[in-house]
């Protein structure tokens, strides 16, 4: 990259302690160089009829695509600009920067401004001897035999029945949601989902409009959500739906005897009962470590006051957004206020989302904790193995994807709140 670029950077403004402003002006004479160059190139693959490949007159080819080659050209240019004033400012942005104000009229150079925002000065107090309450649940009688009964629940078998569902039944469905205009949402269906008639899986209006179908009736059902619904944004409000009935059935749940223990390896149901008490009092250690890591890690992140970029909040919330609505089947019918309301009560979590990745950024820079090879393999490995697939296939997808960039960052956050786990200060 050549000096010429140096002089294209001509103020940068600081609206905020993270925020820079890059304001650019690049010559006319290098603009018209590099837009004539692109003419030229595209003169020389051009076959107009009537003209022999690369023989088209200059001012036809430049006529005609004029455009073309200035929008090209500020494709070339911009980034050369940007680029070199970033190496020379020694500016390192966290997101790619946002082009604005660009002006290129009939005189005078091509105009631009590009903001960026930088990583933050982080700040981590204290992040070693955290004090921290572990809570091991112990495994009682009644924990096992919840378990047994999970265990006949998800081995229960379906027997299909030619008959009009009623209470108790299990009916087999496809479901939407149907907007104002009567069609179906974009991206709402949800497929061979199990209802047992009668449990109160789903809201009344719901479970009431099944009782009576056949398999292969479809029907359209008007929902009013409780006003002791889960989610508080649905309460009172009513909502659309499709229902296909698949099939009608009755759940055949095995008993709990040798033969269903056997099952699972054991030898009896006693020796059943054993093998869950020993697996659960596992999973409660592990789900007591898990929640004391994770109080550590807000221990830490409310204690440790730095700002962070906008941008990156802004995209922790756009993704807090997208899980919302997925989960609670928001659709483009929830008004703009609404939203803007939901956004707002969800912006403290994503800025803290963001202040916790660069605290671990952080810890693991200055305890020289990194990501290993073998860290990967083991990733790889792992998922070859569930996918039926060879290691060498899963690390070319994950390459092709950008994946094992997600990898490391997951390894790089669990070590680092196993570091965190232990040099804490637990109490059991």
């Amino acid at each position: 990259m050549g000096q010429q670029e140096d002089k294209y950077l001509k103020e940068i403004s600081s609206p905020s302690e993270l925020r820079r402003v890059l304001s650019f002006e690049v010559p006319r004479e290098r603009v018209e160089e590099e837009i004539e160059q692109i003419i030229k190139d595209i003169r020389k693959e051009l076959a107009l009829p009537g003209f022999r490949k690369g023989k088209a007159p200059l001012e036809l080819v430049r006529a005609r695509f004029s455009e073309t080659a200035k929008k090209e050209a500020f494709e070339k240019l911009i980034p050369l600009a940007y680029q070199r004033a970033l190496e020379r400012e020694n500016l390192d942005p966290v997101l790619p920067g946002e082009i604005s104000g660009m002006e290129y009229g009939s005189e005078g150079p091509l105009r631009f401004q590009i903001a960026i925002e930088l990583y933050p000065r982080v700040v981590v107090k204290d992040y070693k001897g955290v004090k921290v309450t572990k809570e091991v649940k112990d495994v009682e009688d009644g924990d096992i035999e919840a378990e047994v009964e999970n265990l006949r629940q998800r081995f229960a078998t379906f027997e299909k029945m030619e008959k009009e569902a009623e209470p108790g039944d299990v009916v087999i469905i496809d479901y939407w949601r149907v907007g104002s205009d009567g069609k179906p949402i974009r991206g709402s269906k949800v497929s061979n989902y199990p209802v047992e008639i009668g449990s109160g899986s789903v809201v009344k209006d719901f479970n009431d409009a099944l009782v009576g179908m056949k398999a292969g009736e479809e029907k359209m059902v008007e929902v009013l959500y409780p006003d002791d619904f889960p989610n508080e944004d649905l309460r009172g409000k009513r909502a659309n739906f499709g229902i296909e009935l698949k099939a009608v059935g009755r759940r055949i749940v095995p008993e709990a005897n040798q033969e269903f223990a056997k099952m699972f390896g054991a030898e009896s149901m006693e020796d059943l009962r054993s093998k869950i008490g020993e697996s659960l009092e596992k999973s409660n250690e592990q789900e007591a470590q898990a929640k004391a890591k994770r109080q550590i890690m807000n221990t830490i992140v409310t204690e440790s006051e730095f700002d962070v970029p906008d941008g990156a909040v802004e995209l922790a919330l756009q993704s807090l957004m997208k899980s919302y609505r997925e989960e609670y089947g928001l659709d483009q019918e929830v008004d703009e206020e609404k939203l803007k309301e939901i956004k707002e009560r969800l912006r403290p979590l994503a800025i803290n989302i963001v202040k916790e990745q660069f605290i671990i950024v952080e810890i693991a820079r200055r305890e020289g904790i990194k990501v290993k090879d073998d860290d990967i393999n083991l990733i790889a490995r792992s998922i070859a193995e569930r996918a039926g697939l060879s290691v060498d296939e899963v690390m070319k997808r994950a390459r092709e994807s950008d994946e094992i960039g997600r990898w490391r960052q997951d390894i790089i956050r669990q070590k680092v709140l196993d570091f965190l786990y232990e040099h804490a200060e637990a109490e059991e």
